[in-house]
């Protein structure tokens, strides 16, 4: 859900992923191990990098926010709530570890803090001005890009375009 005009603390960014530009380098992930635990370890990364061997493909997966997200309308302890950017992450206070938010999941985001056994998802860095780490980590590859709202809703229907008149600008 995007609110027109508003800045990152209103929901109005959001993290394109270009699958296709990923390499599989993993450096998000330690980037966002590092902006959220102080730890070089991807296991306590909020972005995994799913990798297919044929062929050869990498895939960034985050929490998408969902409009309605399941992940909030599961949990028995209403430990999973939407913030004021609009991302939904896991009140660790009330989180019991169920899992049940990570079985709903369509994309499978929310990953398993291994110190605590409960479920992690991304929050935008919401602690930090600059912005993701994760972003910044792949700031070369640009495979992750911060993005507003209308401006990731242009380049889709740009790509698409571009698509249907074979990768050739309209004149």
């Amino acid at each position: 859900m995007c609110i027109k005009g508003l800045g990152l603390e209103a929901g109005n960014k959001r993290i394109f992923i270009d699958a296709s530009r990923c390499t599989g380098c993993h450096l998000c992930e330690i980037a966002c191990s590092m902006a959220h635990h102080s730890i070089c370890n991807p296991q306590r990364s909020r972005i995994r990098i799913h990798e297919f061997k044929n062929p050869e493909q990498h895939i960034p997966i985050l929490c998408q926010a969902c409009d309605g997200a399941p992940c909030i309308k599961v949990c028995p302890v209403n430990a999973r709530v939407r913030e004021a950017n609009q991302t939904v992450i896991t009140d660790e206070d009330r989180c019991i570890g169920c899992r049940a938010c990570l079985y709903i999941c369509h994309l499978g985001s929310p990953v398993i803090n291994p110190s605590t056994s409960q479920t992690m998802t991304c929050n935008l860095c919401a602690h930090e001005k600059s912005g993701p780490w994760c972003v910044a980590a792949c700031r070369d590859e640009g495979a992750l890009q911060l993005v507003d709202c209308p401006e990731y809703a242009h380049k889709r229907a740009l790509k698409q375009a571009l698509k249907l008149s074979n990768g050739k600008p309209s004149q």
